[in-house]
């Protein structure tokens, strides 16, 4: 059985958690039409290997037009990789998981900007930044507690009229002083 990665950090796999993270529970046709370029049939063998994995669940299921419609959930507590499969990712997956990470980002950067004019990029809050920071191990710590803080007041929030669903992408990638 593969890793939480590696089914996490797939192309289709992450587009459909991610789906299912920024809407309320949805159906594998709701998905269809909202991912417009996985066919029915991949997006079902992706779905199949969430479910398997506990990473996804099914909320409801109805009859429909004499076929069961299932609504699909993310299990929370389940998306995690444990520090224990990243320690033990080798540095070729390392690589081809950010690459399906940067990969989706471009996608979902891409998608915004093509149908969002300038003039709303700073109400809706779309930045990008690169921002070197020097810190001591210590103050890195202060900071990753400070920002996890910050989140867990907000990230169970439900969607509704009054909020926009905004993807917070972090990275922290150490950078070796310079040779003398």
């Amino acid at each position: 059985m593969k890793g939480n990665a590696d089914l996490l950090l797939h192309p289709v796999r992450m587009r459909i958690v991610q789906q299912l993270l920024l809407n309320k529970p949805l159906t594998i046709a709701q998905l269809v039409e909202i991912l417009g370029d996985v066919p029915q049939a991949t997006l079902y063998r992706h779905i199949n290997l969430l479910l398997k994995a506990n990473l996804i669940e099914v909320i409801e299921t109805k009859k429909v037009k004499g076929t069961e419609e299932r609504k699909f959930a993310v299990k929370m507590d389940n998306l995690q990789i444990p520090e224990s499969e990243i320690e033990s990712i080798s540095q070729e997956d390392h690589i081809r998981h950010f690459s399906v990470f940067h990969g989706n980002l471009l996608q979902l950067a891409t998608s915004y900007l093509a149908n969002t004019s300038s003039e709303q990029y700073e109400q809706e809050g779309f930045s990008y930044a690169y921002v070197p920071l020097h810190l001591s191990d210590e103050e890195f710590q202060e900071l990753i507690q400070s920002i996890n803080q910050a989140i867990g007041k907000v990230i169970n929030n439900e969607l509704t009229p009054e909020r926009n669903s905004r993807i917070f992408a972090s990275m922290f990638i150490p950078q070796k002083p310079p040779k003398e």
